[in-house]
């Protein structure tokens, strides 16, 4: 008998929910169902998007890499220091293309290093994790600089389109969104159109088939772990142009934040299935949450809490749904009421 075909996916229930959250959070506190709310998590979600984008191609290869938050702290906080020693006073544009570059050879890096002592990703970027912050604060800056070119002053409120709220105060759709997007397009047609891609999902479901199928795993998951670094590091430079100030330890911590929005969009932390879609709405999942946590007074100390308990409901639930327990719960009742 064939199994009936079904148009709802995981990204479809994600998508609901965040928007079943957001009403219902608008409900309790009016205030947050605004346009200017909307945006504001929009802007503060970018970041984190873009981080999530990187993680993506590195999650479906079934491998795990956390060392991308301290690549982002390095390459952005060596990109700052580099260009105001020769006196810059340009725009952004300048530290993405310098960071991004730092950022994929500091991927590249892990990759070598992980293939030539045939070492899992994971606990490689363990030691990198620590070294990248290490070498911020020994060999560049123990301290945060708040000195700025004159063309990155006032990047934090260049936006595309402005509105004024009573609550929120003046805010607006941030002209990084234009990046955001330029990057989503590029992921998407990645590994929906390119060897690389594909070879990233056969490495995900089976590494050994993967390899007598004729993919070169070793360098595909260069190229992972190389994007991964770089897109990292865009998100530091567009943070720290957020915040107005750059941090040696930037990100230090939302590691796992970022892998669990991935997971939560339906990224497989076991590789083999992800899609670009998931690991967006994941991330807005989250926003959601937590800013509604924050209108609903709940204190901060909970906000772990609840999205550790939401991670572990949507690993739970779509682990269910990929083994067909439900099949094997039907099996059972009937098996108990024919003993009946």
């Amino acid at each position: 008998m064939k199994k009936k075909k079904t148009f709802i996916t995981h990204e479809m229930i994600v998508g609901l929910l965040t928007a079943l959250i957001f009403i219902i959070i608008g409900a309790r506190n009016p205030a947050f169902f605004s346009l200017a709310t909307l945006f504001d998590i929009v802007r503060s979600a970018l970041p984190v998007c873009i981080m999530a984008l990187g993680v993506l191609p590195v999650l479906v290869s079934g491998e795990i890499d956390i060392s991308f938050v301290s690549v982002a702290a390095m390459s952005s906080f060596a990109t700052h220091f580099l260009l105001l020693h020769f006196g810059y006073q340009g725009g952004i544009t300048l530290y993405l293309i310098i960071a991004a570059g730092i950022g994929a050879l500091a991927g590249l890096t892990l990759g070598i290093v992980s293939s030539y002592f045939k070492l899992p990703v994971f606990p490689v970027s363990l030691g990198f994790w620590l070294f990248w912050y290490g070498f911020n604060l020994y060999f560049i800056s123990p301290t945060m600089n708040f000195k700025l070119p004159k063309g990155l002053v006032g990047y934090y409120s260049r936006y595309l389109l402005t509105v004024h709220d009573p609550v929120v105060g003046t805010t607006g759709l941030h002209i990084s969104i234009l990046y955001l997007l330029v990057i989503v397009i590029f992921i998407w047609w990645l590994l929906k159109y390119t060897t690389i891609g594909r070879g990233l999902y056969a490495m995900g479901g089976n590494r050994e088939i993967a390899v007598q199928t004729g993919y070169n795993v070793k360098h595909i998951l260069w190229i992972a772990l190389a994007l991964n670094g770089a897109l990292a590091s865009i998100a530091g430079v567009i943070q720290s142009s957020y915040t107005r100030f750059f941090n040696p330890i930037l990100f230090r911590g939302d590691e796992l934040y970022v892998i669990a929005a991935a997971v939560i969009g339906g990224v497989s932390i076991t590789g083999g299935r992800g899609s670009v879609v998931g690991a967006i709405l994941g991330v807005f999942f989250l926003q959601v949450i937590t800013r509604g946590l924050i209108y609903l007074e709940v204190p901060a100390e909970y906000q772990q809490f609840v999205v550790g308990i939401t991670l572990l409901l949507f690993v739970t639930v779509s682990s269910i749904r990929r083994s067909g327990r439900r099949s094997l719960f039907s099996t059972w009742f009937r098996k108990q009421g024919k003993q009946q």
